[in-house]
């Protein structure tokens, strides 16, 4: 019997308590409920934002289709991108934008928009390709260090995404330029070791190309990879 009468006096107790301070946890009862339904009506929100941002984007980008449709330009896909902010289908629409005005040959211009994608979605899984877009702004602008040091950046922050190629490829292009022969063969056959596809056909023609301008260089990297013979043959 002895339990049940602690129970009982444990229970008498918190009554007791609760009734002492019934005002006091009233109010914790109503900031329980406004907080819960500010978060139901905060997930509401978001997930209501997200589709409305799809059905934006989409709407876009079908305009694009058929032959006498025009392309979305590069403002609607950044004001639709304002309008959405934080969404999936912001981001795709900031990058998509950025790509238009790089095409423009407005790089200046695209280069600021791929800045802002950093900037803004850090932990997006599309920051390899903002990032590859912004090296590529700083390459066609003439940077070619600020330009070399961003498609390295690449290669070394994102080793597993699909851009890596393409920024070996463009960094060969223009450690070649620097006279980094060496280092630009070394891009080059790393793509050659590691991807597949057209990008593979592109380095192999380049890595021809950097051979028969550098035959010098050619010689000395086979006689460095050339076995070395043995002091002591065999009778």
């Amino acid at each position: 019997m002895e339990p049940d009468v602690t129970e009982s006096v444990f229970f008498y107790k918190l009554w007791a308590w609760g009734d002492r301070n019934k005002k006091q946890l009233l109010w914790g009862l109503v900031a329980v409920v406004v907080v819960g339904v500010g978060v139901a009506f905060w997930l509401a929100h978001q997930s209501e934002l997200q589709t409305d941002a799809s059905d934006a984007l989409s709407k876009l980008t079908n305009q694009g289709m058929g032959s006498r449709a025009a392309e979305p330009t590069a403002d609607a896909l950044l004001k639709m991108a304002a309008e959405y902010p934080n969404t999936a289908a912001a981001q795709r629409a900031l990058l998509l934008g950025a790509a238009d005005l790089f095409d423009a040959g407005k790089y200046d211009e695209a280069q600021a928009q791929f800045q802002k994608f950093v900037k803004d979605y850090s932990d997006s899984p599309l920051m390899a390709q903002a990032a590859l877009g912004s090296a590529s702004c700083l390459d066609a602008q003439g940077k070619t260090n600020e330009a070399a040091s961003a498609y390295q950046s690449i290669i070394d922050r994102y080793p597993t995404q699909n851009v890596v190629p393409q920024a070996r490829l463009s960094l060969a292009r223009l450690l070649e330029a620097q006279g980094k022969v060496k280092e630009a063969r070394s891009n080059l056959e790393e793509i050659l070791h590691s991807s597949a596809g057209t990008i593979t056909s592109e380095a192999a023609a380049h890595l021809q190309e950097l051979n028969k301008a550098h035959p010098e260089e050619t010689a000395t990297n086979a006689a460095a990879s050339a076995p070395v013979p043995s002091l002591n043959p065999k009778p």
